[in-house]
């Protein structure tokens, strides 16, 4: 090729090098450069005839190895930033949030790194082909001589005058500079991001309330091994609960029975529909104690009748409160109706069928609502009735005495034995909303004051669900019902503190921390051996929230939480809820809760060893 044909067309190779010439040039990659922009191939035949190459101009001997020690520098810089973003800080063992961001981190960069390891080798093996093919035409032996190690490569990125990686970094200092710059801002970033600290009382209340970290680990050094753990729960849960699944069976059975007489009873009556039961609460999610297994809650969902509809009008929740009011209207059944929308069937809206649709759905506003929204107390107390009839149908089938105690937002039941022994059973009417296991129920908790027509929203059914899910899909003999059995039993064995009333930490709160835990841990790390280091978790982090005031509601905006539970959209993108935020406004609330936590801690650490009177 003579040096005209070479200022027409100027090839360049995929990594962006001459392939022709003892001298080394650097142009944009794979192209082909046009009469135009040729000055620079002038300029690198001077530099052919002087026989020097500008220092910031690298010489590159092999493509392949250029890619090569181009992937290296890459892995080096990933690994590097790796670091950098997630130092290892003192203390993290017990960070729970740490460890899981850092393990999705780690499965994220893992799947980056085989997508880039393939992409790598596939773009080697190419440039390789395409170089060979190349010499071949252009009768080179360089690359045999390289092949059969003839020449001396050296460092693939050493320019003349330069030797060695240092010469490179001098050749490239623009790019080691901002590699610098961006290391140093990173590190000063990272000091700046500092855990902010937590105290459990303010500066006004130190004088009245003198509290310990609850977080501090020294309360761990002592903690009960796994042998200690199991013997109380032997004696004090195990003997106790043998028997529970077996009730929990034959509850919802019984209540099943008396739904279906109540069918049977109301078939002819402009009344709500009653559907199938659900059974939740402390004993049908398996984790009851002696004080959880008094009673039984049952859910039981209540639909509409023909002729009628409920339409749910949720409160707003920044008040506070969590409900919403059930308003009753009447609605056409024809299905013609529901997809025109204008349309008026001629059939349906005859003048008798308007007078029994109207008949329908005054008969629920006079019977059951309070201006046109549906009344607690009056629902439950049509269903109170309801099953005092189904039960002279069914009476025959069992050999106990019912008795129905008043209440008025719950139908409540107790099954008298001739043994003496005893049931209590809750039922608990709900009204769906949309399709998910969301429900507004009829019982509200015991320090919210509602009114008649509002019904507080209840994610029982969600809860229930998702922890028959990690019993579906966590390892044989886990030990996370037991952590929370444990806990549980050593509080019932407590006193409260002196003056209060009732306990602020309830079992709720700890069920939430168990099922947060749930999600951020994995389900192999709940086996029967780390039943101490699960429990001391567990408390951990619901000390953490006492110090910070701040336990977040499982299911409103949980991004963690699985697709399979059914819940309204906007939950997932909701901000969280805090259930303790009473203790941010109630000092003296929250002493007492700490207090309780500490005289848990001090009951994990003493475990009793008498079993309980009547355990056996």
């Amino acid at each position: 090729m003579t040096q005209g044909e070479q200022n027409e067309d100027c090839e360049v190779t995929e990594v962006g090098c001459y392939s022709w010439g003892p001298g080394v040039g650097c142009l944009a990659r794979g192209k082909v450069l046009p009469r135009k922009i040729s000055t620079f191939c002038q300029w690198k035949a001077l530099w052919d005839q002087q026989g020097t190459v500008p220092s910031w101009c690298p010489r590159w001997t092999d493509e392949s190895d250029a890619e090569a020690s181009m992937a290296v520098i890459s892995l080096l810089f990933l690994a590097v930033m790796y670091v950098v973003h997630h130092p290892l800080m003192v203390s993290d063992r017990m960070d729970l949030d740490t460890l899981a961001r850092s393990r999705q981190l780690e499965k994220r960069m893992s799947e980056e790194m085989r997508q880039l390891e393939l992409e790598f080798e596939e773009r080697k093996r190419a440039a390789e082909q395409k170089q060979k093919a190349e010499n071949f035409w252009r009768g080179d032996t360089s690359s045999d001589q390289l092949v059969l190690g003839k020449q001396d490569m050296g460092w693939p990125f050493q320019a003349d005058g330069q030797e060695g990686p240092l010469g490179w970094l001098l050749g490239n200092l623009w790019n080691a500079g901002l590699f610098c710059l961006f290391l140093v801002f990173e590190l000063l970033r990272q000091n700046m991001q500092h855990e902010p600290a937590f105290d459990s009382s303010s500066d006004e209340e130190e004088e009245e309330v003198r509290v310990v970290p609850v977080t501090s680990y020294n309360w761990l050094t002592d903690f009960p091994s796994r042998e200690a753990l199991e013997s109380f729960y032997k004696h004090y849960v195990q003997n106790v609960t043998r028997d529970l699944s077996c009730t929990c069976e034959f509850v919802e059975s019984f209540v099943d029975d008396l739904i279906e007489a109540c069918r049977v009873l109301s078939r002819r009556e402009a009344h709500p529909q009653l559907e199938d039961c659900l059974g939740i609460g402390a004993a049908f999610e398996k984790w009851g104690t002696l004080h959880e297994t008094q009673k039984f809650d049952i859910l039981v969902p209540i639909v509409p009748p023909q002729g009628t509809m409920f339409v749910l009008e949720m409160r707003d929740p920044t008040l506070g409160r969590r409900c919403g009011s059930v308003l009753v209207e009447s609605e056409c059944v024809c299905k013609r109706e529901k997809i025109l929308g204008d349309v008026l069937c001629l059939v349906h809206h005859h003048r008798d069928h308007s007078a029994l649709l109207s008949k329908c759905s005054s008969t629920i506003k006079v019977a059951l609502c309070t201006g046109s929204h549906l009344d607690v107390c009056k629902t439950v107390q049509w269903f109170r009735n309801m099953m005092g009839n189904a039960w002279a149908l069914v009476a025959h089938k069992y050999d106990f005495k019912l008795s129905l105690p008043p209440s008025t937002t719950s139908c409540k039941l107790r099954l008298d034995y001739r043994s003496g022994r005893f049931l209590s059973i809750h039922l608990v009417l709900g009204v769906q909303r949309e399709d998910t296991l969301v429900y507004l129920v009829s019982q509200a908790p015991d320090q919210e004051q509602l009114t008649s027509v509002d019904w507080p929203e209840s994610f029982a059914a969600c809860e229930h669900l998702f922890l028959k899910l990690v019993g579906r899909f966590a390892p044989e003999n886990t030990c996370h019902l037991k952590c929370l059995q444990i806990i549980l039993s050593l509080r019932d064995l407590q006193s409260l503190p002196q003056g209060a009333s009732r306990p602020i930490l309830t079992s709720y709160h700890f069920k939430t921390a168990l099922m947060h835990l749930l999600l951020r841990l994995p389900l192999t790390d709940w086996q029967h051996s780390m039943l101490s280091q699960r429990l001391q978790d567990i408390l951990w982090f619901l000390g953490r929230g006492l110090q910070q005031r701040s336990l977040h509601h499982f299911l409103i905006g949980n991004t963690f939480l699985p697709l399979t539970i059914p819940i309204p959209k906007t939950f997932r993108n909701a901000e969280p809820v805090n259930l303790f935020q009473h203790l941010v406004l109630n000092p003296m609330a929250h002493s007492q809760a700490v207090e309780e936590f500490h005289n848990l801690l001090t009951q994990v650490k003493t475990l009793p060893c008498a079993p309980l009177a009547g355990a056996h």
